[in-house]
């Protein structure tokens, strides 16, 4: 079955150009290789770079990185079913996790992208599929090699999968506390220091070749768009005297721009005034479709002609926190308003969840009214709690930074989201099975 749902999504790649490439507006920002040590103070990791280099053999092309993308996230879904049927999972239960990834939103339109998205993810599941492997004992070599490689490449590719760092040894404790195996702290331990292994790496030779110890050197930048929104006159008063300045540029920047209508400006809310709070919890979408205007039309003139990229990102990093902490309550909002969107987007923009809940819709009132029944017993005792489990972990490993540093775009949400569909996928599966209630146990009274 998981061969026809494999079969029939490339189907469909397939007819919607899926496998034609398509550079994406920060594409040229990934592709630019710089030689040693320069390449370690650039915006963007060298990593996918030197991998589309290989892979295009310098004919400028792109003509195999569509094909790449889908065979080796496919391959990764695959190996993810395989471990979690492994470790106890029913049939139906890997089937609706392999379905919800094999037609996720960020695999259907991701595919054709010449852009680390789909990569990243790919990386991470094959990391989740190693931790899944490494609750059963003795461990295997090639999990902890995954689990090391795997989650590495995954936030080298996209730093917001940092948090796949603490996420892995989570994932790994709650399988064995479900399953009712013994919790070994050590196997723990091990898998934090092995998803962390190529970070601390980085950001050592990060910080003694270029001085600055992070993955890549871009989250001042990208944070400063969410600082620069959080600004009015009050905020920048609370600043420190040196961000003052600084601080009344990008917001008269800001300003300019949204009379003369190019960025969108601060609606009113009911009482007649601009509010940001009522916008953050709101109409969050008004800050999330401004924030690149921010980042590009705003911030990015800032930097000086003799400023580093390094010196740029790091002062940017100040500006930010320094906002952050003058305003708290409206940080709170924004953090507000940033998990609303995420997770409301994760279930109606979802097209797999959108799908099995409209299936649920219809085959829930029949079941009800055809055999009385109001629910459906699962397969198995561990497919719900480890399907909903995985939903959680990989939406706070894969998105919660993007919730607390920046705007959770539509790329960002489908990325977070692929696991959301799988237990309404279950749940409709079981409806359209038709499964009977369990038959009560002697002697006690039928529920």
């Amino acid at each position: 079955m998981l061969a026809a749902l494999t079969a029939l999504s490339v189907a469909i790649l397939a007819i919607a150009g899926r496998f034609v490439p398509r550079l994406m507006p920060d594409t040229p920002g990934y592709l630019d290789i710089a030689g040693f040590p320069a390449m370690l103070a650039q915006p963007r990791a060298p990593l996918y770079g030197w991998l589309v280099a290989a892979l295009d053999l310098g004919r400028h092309s792109y003509v195999a990185v569509p094909a790449f993308n889908i065979a080796t996230y496919v391959a990764a879904v695959w190996l993810l079913v395989v471990q979690l049927r492994r470790y106890g999972l029913s049939a139906a239960a890997v089937l609706s996790i392999g379905a919800a990834l094999l037609f996720a939103n960020a695999f259907l339109i991701d595919a054709k992208w010449v852009h680390p998205e789909l990569l990243s993810i790919t990386c991470a599941l094959a990391a989740v599929a190693a931790t899944v492997r490494l609750v059963d004992a003795p461990a295997s070599r090639w999990a902890w090699l995954t689990v090391c490689v795997g989650t590495g490449c995954a936030y080298v590719l996209r730093p917001s999968f940092l948090l796949l760092v603490p996420a892995l040894p989570a994932l790994y404790a709650c399988l064995a506390v479900l399953r009712g195996d013994a919790l070994r702290l050590s196997r723990i331990a091990i898998i934090c220091i092995a998803s962390a292994a190529p970070f601390a790496a980085i950001a050592s030779l990060r910080a003694a070749t270029v001085g600055d110890p992070n993955i890549v050197a871009f989250g001042g930048f990208a944070m400063s768009g969410m600082a620069t929104l959080m600004l009015d006159d009050d905020v920048v008063a609370r600043l420190p005297a040196d961000m003052r300045p600084f601080a009344a540029q990008v917001l008269a920047a800001r300003r300019a721009g949204e009379e003369r209508g190019r960025f969108i400006g601060i609606p009113r809310n009911a009482g007649e005034v601009r509010s940001f709070y009522s916008v953050a919890l709101a109409y969050y979408d008004v800050l999330a479709r401004t924030y690149d205007d921010m980042l590009y039309v705003v911030i990015m003139p800032t930097r000086g002609p003799d400023e580093s990229w390094i010196d740029f990102n790091r002062r940017l990093m100040r500006f930010s926190f320094a906002v952050v902490r003058a305003a708290p309550g409206r940080y709170a909002a924004w953090v507000v308003g940033a998990a609303t969107r995420m997770v409301g987007r994760s279930i109606t923009t979802n097209l797999p969840a959108a799908l099995a809940i409209l299936a649920i819709a219809v085959m829930w009132p029949w079941r009800l009214f055809r055999q009385g029944a109001p629910g459906v017993t699962p397969v198995a005792r561990l497919d719900v709690p480890v399907m909903a489990l995985l939903a959680i972990l990989w939406l706070a490993g894969a998105g919660l930074l993007t919730m607390l540093v920046i705007a959770p775009s539509t790329r960002y949400i489908e990325t977070s989201s692929i696991f959301v569909a799988a237990p309404l996928l279950y749940w409709a599966a079981l409806l359209v099975a038709r499964r009977a209630p369990p038959a009560p146990i002697s002697g006690a009274p039928p529920s």
